[in-house]
C-alpha cells in the first residue's frame, strides 16, 4: 500500500481547507438599486406636498397629487404614466383603490372623488374648513373618512348618497394630521394627536404630541392614550396589520445638548402586540428631519421612509433594521411629506415632491422612486462573510504551521 509522504498530505490538507473556505462564502445585501424618475414637472409649490401613492392588484402604483393649479392623478401602466386632470381646484389629502381597481380621492375642504370608470363623480363631504383628511374603504367599497377641524375630530361615513358625521372628540387643539383605519370587520380606528407643552429654545419652537387611538365599540368611540409621557414631538400615519394590530410611526425631539442650538430628532416605530405598546428605535439623532411614512409588507414586516438630509429608506428584515439612501444627494428642510407603498412581493414604492433645480422655481416635481428588495442585482458582487473568512483563514494559517513543523521534525529526527 503506497503511503503519501509529509509534504503530499500538507498539500491535500491545505487545498482541502482552501476549497472548503470558498465554499462557504455567502453574499453581503447589495446596496439596492433605486430606479428614480420624474413622474410630472409641473405641481403646485403651495401646501405641505401631499402625494398619497397606492398600488394595485397587479403592482401598479397609483399617485393623486396637486397639479398647478388642477387635481391630478398619475397611475402606471406598464409602459408610462398616465396623467389625469381632474374638474377640481383643489389639494389631494389621501388615496384609496376599491375591490376593481377604482381610485377614491380626498381633497380641498372637504370634497371626495371616486372613478366611476369613465368619469370622476364629485361628491362635497362637509362645508366646513379642513387642509387634510384621511381616507379608508371598508369591505363594501364605502368611503369613510377622518379629519379635523380646529378643537374637533371628526368621522364621516357614506350612507348612500348622503354622509354621517360624528365628532370623535374635542380638546383644545387638535392637530390635522390623523390617520384612519378599518379592521377586517370594517371597524374604524382613528390615531390622532394633541399638543401637550411647548419648547422654545434661542428662537427655535417646538412642541411635544400627546397620541391617542379612538377605536369605535359597542355603539360608541372608545379613546385611549398611547404612551402619552413619552414626549412624542411628531405623529406619523398609523396602519393596520394582517391580525388588526395597529402600528405607526413617531418622533421623539430634543436640542443638541453640546450646541444646544439645533434640534436633534429620533425615528420611532411603535406597535401593538395584542398586550402593550412595543417601540423600537429606527434611527437616532436625525437632523432636518420630516415625519416619514410607514408601510407594511405582505409579511407585516414594516417599511419606512424619512428624511434626514438624504431621503433614507429603512426595512425590518425580522432581525434588525436595514437602513439605504434612496438619493445621493442632500434635500433641503422644505422637503414635503413623503409617502411610502409596498407591492405583494415587498418592493417599496415611494412618492414625493421637490423643488425644480429651475426656472419657473414656483413649481415642484413630482418624484417616484422604487427597488427591488426581493432580488439583488445580477451583477452585484459577492464576498465571504466577514466572520467566516477570518474563522477558514485562521485555520489554514494553523494547518500550514502544524504541518510545516511536522514535515521539519520529520527530516529532522535522525
Amino acid at each position: 500500500m503506497n503511503k503519501k509522504s509529509p509534504l503530499s498530505a500538507f498539500f491535500s490538507l491545505f487545498l482541502s481547507f482552501v476549497l472548503l473556505a470558498f465554499c462557504l462564502v455567502v453574499p453581503v445585501h447589495a446596496e439596492l438599486v433605486w430606479d428614480i424618475q420624474v413622474v410630472d414637472e409641473d405641481c403646485s409649490s403651495i401646501g405641505n406636498g401631499y402625494c398619497p401613492i397606492i398600488v394595485d392588484a397587479d403592482n401598479n402604483s397609483h399617485i393623486a397629487y396637486s397639479g398647478a393649479p388642477e387635481l391630478r392623478y398619475a397611475s402606471w401602466n406598464d409602459s408610462g404614466w398616465n396623467i389625469q386632470q381632474m374638474p377640481t381646484y383643489a389639494f389631494a389629502h389621501d388615496l384609496a383603490l376599491d375591490a376593481d381597481g377604482n381610485s377614491h380621492v380626498t381633497f380641498g375642504s372637504l370634497a371626495y372623488a371616486s372613478w366611476t370608470g369613465t368619469s370622476w363623480d364629485i361628491q362635497t363631504v362637509t362645508t366646513n374648513h379642513t387642509v387634510y383628511s384621511s381616507l379608508a374603504l371598508d369591505s363594501s367599497g364605502n368611503p369613510h373618512v377622518a379629519y379635523s377641524i380646529g378643537s374637533e375630530l371628526k368621522y364621516a361615513s357614506q350612507n348612500g348618497s348622503n354622509w354621517n358625521i360624528q365628532t370623535v372628540d374635542t380638546l383644545p387643539e387638535i392637530n390635522f394630521e390623523v390617520s384612519l383605519a378599518l379592521d377586517s370587520n370594517d371597524t374604524p380606528y382613528i390615531m390622532y394627536s394633541s399638543p401637550s407643552s411647548y419648547v422654545d429654545n434661542i428662537g427655535i419652537a417646538t412642541r411635544s404630541e400627546n397620541v391617542m387611538l379612538a377605536v369605535w365599540k359597542n355603539s360608541s368611540w372608545n379613546i385611549d392614550p398611547v404612551l402619552a409621557s413619552s414626549n412624542f414631538t411628531e405623529f406619523g400615519n398609523m396602519v393596520l396589520d394582517s391580525n388588526d394590530r395597529p402600528h405607526f410611526l413617531a418622533t421623539q425631539g430634543r436640542f443638541d445638548s453640546y450646541e444646544n442650538t439645533h434640534f436633534l430628532s429620533d425615528i420611532l416605530y411603535v406597535c401593538w402586540d395584542g398586550v402593550a405598546w412595543n417601540t423600537q428605535i429606527v434611527a437616532l439623532n436625525v437632523t432636518l428631519a420630516n415625519m416619514g411614512f410607514l408601510a407594511l409588507g405582505p409579511d407585516d414586516y414594516p417599511h419606512i421612509v424619512y428624511k434626514s438630509g438624504q431621503l433614507m429608506y429603512a426595512r425590518w428584515t425580522g432581525k434588525t433594521w436595514e437602513t439605504q439612501n434612496v438619493t445621493k444627494t442632500r434635500m433641503t428642510s422644505g422637503l414635503p411629506t413623503l409617502y411610502l407603498a409596498v407591492d405583494s412581493n415587498g418592493n417599496p414604492h415611494i412618492s414625493y415632491l421637490e423643488d425644480r433645480p429651475i426656472a419657473p422655481y414656483n413649481r415642484r416635481n413630482l418624484i417616484y422612486a422604487t427597488a427591488n428588495v426581493t432580488k439583488p442585482p445580477e451583477d452585484a458582487p459577492t464576498f465571504p462573510d466577514a466572520p467566516l473568512l477570518i474563522v477558514s483563514t485562521a485555520i489554514i494559517i494553523g494547518t500550514v504551521i502544524a504541518v510545516t513543523a511536522y514535515v521539519w521534525k520529520k527530516k529532522h529526527k535522525h
